[in-house]
């Protein structure tokens, strides 16, 4: 897969890392730190050198309860730091959104990867926010013919919304689907993958993520760690974002800035699915970590 100027090979064993960098003062666990230029550009330097892939900039915190922006406040937070980040840096920038116009002002001003935690189904829930914009997030992308993350929000597919017959089958969900998270997840994202086709955009430019922490259960999101290799496809790339999320929390009964290294727990279960990529905060322990399976798992010659 192309990202930027850079190739990464998604079938292969290695692992890449994308550093979340939220330019927002809310997000659930590093809000406010990285909101002003200098911060945001000292994090993103110490990121490169620890190793991140890919660095991805996101402007509106999606944590629940969290207060929703604009598109030009979103647009306001990110544009001028992409720009920079074009000047001064050689990786690729990924961008969090899912608003058409800050995607479309993102990759105007040199994003390389979109990263859609709706799935191009934003606009399905929520059609008011197509006022004014003549394209969605998928054909903006397909424009560009940049490469997209699709992540699976259970707030399009979860049973705990109390949904007429019309509105499930609209969500695309089968019968079958709509307890069991792991084929729920699956059918969320056959709906992205038939809006991507549509639009234009080939599965080799697709990275599919299974949303941990987003609308589903506690137990829902360790079966999403759990089983990880059942989400695995020979079309599309797999990307885990867990970091910090509150399934580790609960777990281990720690605050968002004490879950590093259960992160890095996850980064491992990530590698033995095959996964090709993790969005992580903690750069280094979780690149460290992912070195060292790698490294343990590289096949030794035979001894005569």
């Amino acid at each position: 897969m192309q990202i930027g100027n850079k190739e990464f090979k998604t079938a292969d064993r290695h692992v890449y890392v994308m550093g979340i960098l939220n330019l927002t003062p809310d997000s659930f666990s590093d809000g406010g730190k990285y909101n002003e230029k200098d911060r945001a550009l000292f994090r993103a330097e110490e990121m490169i050198r620890e190793g991140a892939d890919i660095l991805d900039l996101g402007a509106e915190s999606t944590r629940p309860g969290a207060q929703l922006v604009t598109a030009e406040e979103e647009m306001e937070r990110l544009i001028p730091l992409v720009e920079m980040f074009r000047e001064r840096f050689d990786i690729p920038v990924s961008i969090d959104t899912y608003k058409a116009a800050v995607m479309d002002a993102a990759f105007s001003a040199g994003a390389d990867l979109a990263n859609d935690i709706w799935g191009f189904r934003y606009e399905e829930l929520h059609p008011e926010c197509r006022e004014g914009q003549k394209e969605t997030m998928a054909e903006v992308v397909a424009r560009y013919g940049r490469p997209v993350v699709l992540m699976h929000n259970d707030l399009m597919d979860r049973t705990a919304v109390n949904r007429t017959e019309e509105q499930w089958e609209r969500s695309g969900v089968s019968p079958e689907g709509r307890t069991d998270i792991v084929t729920r997840v699956k059918e969320g994202w056959r709906r992205s993958l038939e809006i991507a086709e549509k639009a234009g955009i080939g599965k080799e430019r697709i990275l599919l993520d299974p949303g941990v922490g987003f609308a589903k259960t506690g137990e829902e999101n360790r079966r999403c760690l759990t089983q990880l290799s059942a989400f695995r496809s020979e079309d599309c790339g797999l990307l885990l974002g867990a970091s910090r999320k509150s399934v580790l929390g609960d777990l281990l009964k720690l605050p968002p800035e004490e879950r590093d290294e259960a992160t890095a727990g996850t980064s491992v279960l990530a590698a033995q699915a095959g996964c090709a990529f993790v969005r992580v905060h903690n750069v280094k322990m979780n690149r460290r970590i992912l070195d060292f399976w790698e490294k343990i798992h590289e096949e030794t010659p035979e001894t005569p």
